[in-house]
């Protein structure tokens, strides 16, 4: 929000339960940063895509699986993967608190970079990853990988953002349009 770039939000299809809120909360939060008075960037319109239709990686796909038999990890990472082959330098909002940071420390290594207009952000280093990491993993930017959600909500609130971040929504099995407090995405990212 506060940097001159545009933002292009894409969403993945796969029929949750949960999919018209999380696209509700999408629009909510473009609203609120597009008008914020302080707001830099440009955020585009939001590609909406299905899962279905994200072309076919065996070589992604059984990397996934092979990180999958001795860590669980949510099968969104395989879709995700083969999705970011065809969109290069997608960024991938994972955190120090989520398990993927564990598997990709687990089986490989990060490293920072620096981009002017964007500022900080990892990477996989490939010379210090495994093969099946690299394909799962090694088409992202990382922007927020050090963070934890603690700091991630003390910025919220330093900045006067605090209300948009509450607008997120990472329930998979909603309630009365409530998050169920029970799924994995209520437990890990409350």
């Amino acid at each position: 929000m506060d940097k001159h770039v545009s933002i292009q939000p894409y969403y993945l299809k796969d029929n949750r339960k949960s999919e018209v809120l999380e696209l509700k909360a999408i629009e909510t939060i473009t609203r609120d940063i597009r008008n914020h008075p302080h707001s830099k960037c440009e955020v585009l319109e939001l590609i909406t895509m299905n899962v279905s239709d994200v072309p076919v990686d065996a070589e992604i796909t059984k990397a996934y699986k092979n990180i999958l038999k001795t860590d669980f990890y949510g099968s969104q990472y395989d879709w995700l993967a083969r999705f970011a082959k065809k969109n290069k330098n997608l960024e991938l909002c994972i955190h120090e608190d989520d398990k993927a940071v564990v598997i990709i420390k687990k089986y490989g290594s990060i490293i920072k970079e620096h981009d002017d207009l964007i500022g900080d952000y990892y990477v996989l280093d490939k010379d210090k990853s495994s093969e099946d990491l690299i394909q799962v993993f090694g088409n992202f930017h990382f922007p927020i990988l050090s963070d934890s959600k603690l700091e991630m909500k003390e910025w919220a609130i330093n900045s006067g953002l605090i209300d948009i971040m509450n607008k997120t929504w990472f329930c998979f099995k909603p309630i009365n349009n409530k998050p169920c407090g029970r799924c994995n995405p209520c437990i890990l990212c409350n």
